[in-house]
């Protein structure tokens, strides 16, 4: 089994973006670096792109309960507390230069306003994570990466002070992500491959999970969670909406 190299967007260590690789890049490199495959790379060409300047934003619910959004410049969606539905698709914001996004999410009886920032021609995830008076948001800057021939993994510790976020393989215990601080991410290259992994961090342990199903091409994403308390990790595929 080979794994590639490990990257971490500049925020977080010393590594550099290759330029082109983030915000000088244009909207189709953008658009086509979250393609599924090759055969969807073709497809994204004819798809409509937004205009330069805006950005790809998704949402994340690392709480224990159901989430209803309501951003003032996407149409609302509500993110379940299970795995299949707490991760929404990347979806297009135009104008974000300069810009506070506002998004009012609405847990119980309790409705928090947000508001963050994006960079133009970026990609962002923005982590939903419950706080003492309410949701607060996290965002984390996002290094999409199109690669035709391997994989793209992203490992998010979206905990707020689990420290030292790993995966490795189980059993075996071989290293694929280390030293993932609180709300960062890490990301890498990897030849499609079946394998089971495991997810810890602060000496804490995830049940183990299946990584199958990668396809070339494909971008991934992996959660590193804590919503009850204990920590749960999964894998979602990386989508963008159609953007009209």
């Amino acid at each position: 089994m080979r794994w590639a190299r490990a990257s971490t967007p500049p925020k977080h260590d010393r590594t550099r973006i290759e330029p082109g690789r983030a915000a000088g890049a244009c909207a189709v490199a953008l658009t086509l670096s979250l393609a599924v495959g090759p055969v969807a790379a073709q497809q994204v060409l004819y798809d409509p792109v937004p205009p330069r300047g805006s950005a790809y934003v998704r949402f994340v619910n690392t709480t224990a309960a159901e989430l209803a959004l309501a951003p003032q410049f996407l149409p609302p969606r509500t993110l379940s507390a299970d795995a299949a539905g707490r991760v929404s698709p990347y979806a297009a914001v135009e104008r974000v230069a300069g810009r506070q996004l506002v998004l009012e999410a609405r847990q119980g009886g309790t409705t928090s306003r947000l508001t963050f920032q994006a960079v133009p021609d970026g990609f962002l995830t923005v982590l939903l994570r419950a706080g003492p008076a309410g949701v607060v948001a996290v965002p984390v800057p996002d290094q999409p990466e199109f690669n035709q021939l391997r994989a793209r993994l992203s490992f998010y510790n979206t905990t707020a002070a689990c420290a030292d976020g790993a995966l490795t393989i189980d059993p075996g215990g071989q290293a694929v992500f280390a030293e993932v601080a609180p709300s960062t991410v890490k990301t890498r290259s990897v030849n499609p491959v079946v394998a089971q992994l495991r997810a810890t961090c602060a000496g804490q342990s995830a049940p183990p999970f299946a990584l199958e199903g990668l396809e070339p091409g494909g971008m991934y994403s992996i959660w590193l969670m804590n919503p009850g308390g204990a920590p749960v990790a999964f894998v979602s595929r990386d989508t963008t909406q159609r953007w009209r």
